[in-house]
């Protein structure tokens, strides 16, 4: 015991002397000042390093995500990393890791991405897979790369041709921020669930959760080393009196991992309680007996886990609110920038290096931190290494029949024209498919003399015609004889069909002017030259497209809140009415009749969770509430708090609403496999409901509105996208599963 305090003792004793050096002479100094964070940690900035988002050291080289791409620093000398190499165009990056000469991004709406590095000063872009969700957790460990997918879980792909990425399954958990590959487990930091859920990866092609693990906090970056699992968490606290739980749920949980089925909290250490909502990433490094924990604005903290029982926090730094070789570089908020506060710009990352500590300034840029005797890189212990499944994902789903399985590039959209199906395929571009039903049986006598059916010269098909080699399409829409296309970095497309189904471009709207130049939802509606456009971000777009040649933005919402899912009406109520529903939020109403959009209304009172959308129900909208529906009026305003919830036939219960729509309450909205993207088809009377988050879609007939009645529900592989019709029948765009037609 005493030959521990002394150990203990020495390495905080070394620590102090170098924090107090101040070596470097453009050294910053600016830290928390309270006793129990320990001492200034001096730090200084890489010049003319960019905003950056996250840090690797592999062979000897830094790689960081800055801007939107993939920065390549020679660090032959740790303390004046030289950039040597930059390849952008990559979109909302996240995080990186870097295995053999590949390079591979998480990059939110964008999906993976792999970028070869082979010749450090030419990285070059491979390829860009397509993920379930929100590209945002990465791991790669041999030829298996797992995403954390936020809300859809954890996705595990295979990496073994990069240029060829490739689905093998997925799990939902809830809201992957971070993922770690250790030994045959995938451990997945969960944000507001406030957990770590701890997955057999043995089989990759059936992955199994076999345990949670419960955080102090919201869940995010986690490492292990042996038998430890260290966990960054932030935001609000897990535990203790409710009124003292608001933004303390900062800082570093510490658990024994030795049986993953039943892991051991070791210990807690805490951070200052702040929160913020905008950046809410945290994540641990370890150096030896050391823990770098990053906390965004909190910035860096070091921590002496020599004692895993009783770790103490020996320094700590926070980054500047500008950049020092460049003021103008700085956090685009007010709460940051008001100087009473002491938080500074976010810290995204770390990366242990020889003798220092690399610093990932959210909007400043590299910064260094000079730790001799401290600061060692270290081996990854990846255990047993993963092992990839001989067969192929299988796109089979029953009740359906499929156009065939997309490992590659999901089916994200369908647009019915007549008897031809348009589909999103992302990289693939646009499949083109005929759809031909079973002929109606002819009755006659057979020779027996009894009624019969005596013959059936048909089946029901999906028959691919043709790919339109569009470079990239997440979302396809139909209006009139024009077709509209969501192509992420290249905007919006506008397509003429012409006589024999093939597209022929006639205008396009690049840029959109927005941060982040990416259009990933599209919604046009026949007779009408307004067409709405989401970026993934905050915003909801419209553009006027009477000249197609030229499309035009003529407004824009203004929300904090996010579009991350397909979340509009497909169709206008009453020809001129467009509702969506926003990320945990409300809903917003326009009015198109005037030939610009006009807003109706703006509810700011959370509807539903991260699933759910609008339909255009005859007069009315249906839309998703709080796991529920209700009918909202556009010329009846009814708030959100007052529209009377239903339930879905067989659904037995109500969840449990929001009270005051809280940050705390938003992020832990009650999640619901009966909401989700709905579409109704007022030919048929048949409402459909499709479920990406549960893998579940429900068909109804809504022909009595009165007396809705369930007509099946479908348990699939895939995750499904927005369903479409034709002829009755429900089209669903299947994902990794392909084209699917209701049999």
């Amino acid at each position: 015991m005493a030959k521990k305090f002394f150990l203990s003792f020495v390495f905080a004793s070394a620590a102090f002397a170098v924090f107090a050096s101040g070596a470097n002479p453009a050294a910053i100094v600016n830290a928390h000042k309270q006793a129990q964070y320990g001492k200034p940690i001096p730090f200084y900035k890489v010049p003319g390093s960019k905003a950056a988002m996250s840090l690797v050291i592999e062979n000897g080289i830094l790689y960081a995500l800055e801007r939107d791409g993939l920065s390549v620093y020679d660090i032959s000398d740790p303390k004046k990393p030289a950039r040597i190499g930059f390849v952008g165009g990559m979109g909302n990056v996240r995080q990186l890791c870097v295995s053999g000469k590949t390079a591979f991004l998480s990059s939110r709406q964008c999906g993976l991405w792999s970028v070869d590095v082979s010749d450090p000063r030419n990285p070059k872009i491979i390829s860009n897979f397509d993920t379930v969700e929100m590209a945002t957790g990465l791991d790669v460990v041999g030829n298996l790369a797992v995403v954390g997918n936020r809300v859809f879980g954890v996705q595990c792909i295979d990496v073994s041709d990069p240029a060829h990425m490739k689905h093998v399954s997925s799990l939902r958990t809830d809201e992957s921020q971070s993922v770690l590959y250790r030994d045959g487990i995938i451990y997945s930091g969960d944000w507001a669930g406030g957990e770590i859920t701890v997955i057999d990866a043995s089989n990759l092609s059936s992955l199994k959760p076999i345990s949670k693990i419960k955080l102090d906090g919201y869940g995010d970056g986690i490492v292990a080393r042996g038998n430890t699992l260290f966990a960054s968490t932030g935001q609000h606290k897990k535990s203790g009196p409710e009124n003292a739980r608001h933004g303390a749920g900062h800082g570093l949980d510490i658990f024994d991992i030795s049986n993953p089925a039943a892991p051991k909290k070791l210990s807690k250490t805490a951070f200052p309680t702040i929160y913020f909502g905008p950046c809410d990433y945290w994540t641990p490094r370890l150096s030896g007996n050391y823990c770098f924990a990053s906390d965004t604005i909190n910035g860096v903290f070091l921590v002496d886990i020599s004692n895993l029982s009783k770790p103490k926090i020996l320094g700590n730094l926070i980054l500047p609110k500008k950049a020092p070789d460049d003021p103008k570089m700085c956090p685009p908020f007010k709460f940051i920038l008001d100087p009473k506060l002491p938080q500074g710009d976010p810290v995204s990352s770390v990366a242990v290096g020889d003798g220092v500590l690399y610093i990932a300034g959210t909007f400043t840029g590299i910064y260094i931190a000079e730790l001799p005797g401290i600061a060692k890189p270290e081996k990854r212990d990846f255990g047993k290494l993963p092992k990839l499944p001989k067969k192929p994902f299988d796109a089979s789903e029953s009740g359906f029949i499929t156009s065939g399985e997309e490992p590659v590039n999901q089916i994200r959209a369908v647009a019915i024209d007549g008897d031809t199906a348009y589909a999103a395929n992302l990289w693939g571009g646009v499949k083109v498919f005929s759809l031909s039903e079973p002929a109606k049986p002819k009755i006659g006598k057979s020779r027996a003399g009894h009624i019969a059916e005596i013959s059936r010269k048909s089946s029901l098909k999906i028959t691919p015609v043709r790919v339109e080699k569009i470079p990239y399409v997440a979302d396809i829409k139909k209006s009139g004889r024009r077709m509209f296309t969501a192509e992420g970095l290249n905007g919006l497309g506008v397509y003429d069909i012409l006589s024999d189904g093939s597209l022929r471009e006639v205008g396009r709207l690049r840029d959109i002017g927005e941060s982040v130049n990416f259009v990933q939802y599209v919604w046009a509606f026949d007779g009408c030259d307004i067409v709405a456009f989401s970026n993934a971000q905050s915003k909801m777009i419209f553009a006027d497209v009477s000249n197609p040649a030229k499309p035009a933005i003529v407004g824009k919402t203004a929300t904090y809140q996010l579009m991350y899912g397909n979340y509009g009406s497909q169709n206008l109520v009453k020809g001129r009415y467009f509702m969506f529903n926003r990320h945990c939020g409300g809903y917003i109403i326009y009015d198109f009749a005037g030939g610009k959009p006009r807003l109706v209304v703006r509810d700011d009172f959370p509807m539903c969770s991260q699933t759910g959308s609008v339909a255009a129900f005859g007069d009315k909208f249906l839309a998703m509430r709080c796991g529920s529906y209700a009918f909202v009026d556009p010329e009846n305003i009814v708030p959100t708090k007052e529209l009377v919830r239903i339930k879905f036939p067989t659904q037995k219960e109500f969840l449990k609403d929001v009270v005051n729509g809280t940050a705390i309450e938003r992020a832990m909205f009650p999640k619901s496999d009966f909401e989700g993207f709905v579409n109704f088809d007022p030919s048929s009377g048949k409402l459909a409901v499709a479920n990406k988050m549960f893998n579940v879609c429900r068909t109804y007939d809504f022909s009595d509105p009165e007396n809705p009645k369930l007509l099946k529900k479908y348990n699939l592989k895939s995750h499904p996208n927005v369903p479409a019709f034709w002829r009755g029948r429900m089209v669903l765009p299947g994902g990794h599963s392909g084209l699917l037609i209701e049999k």
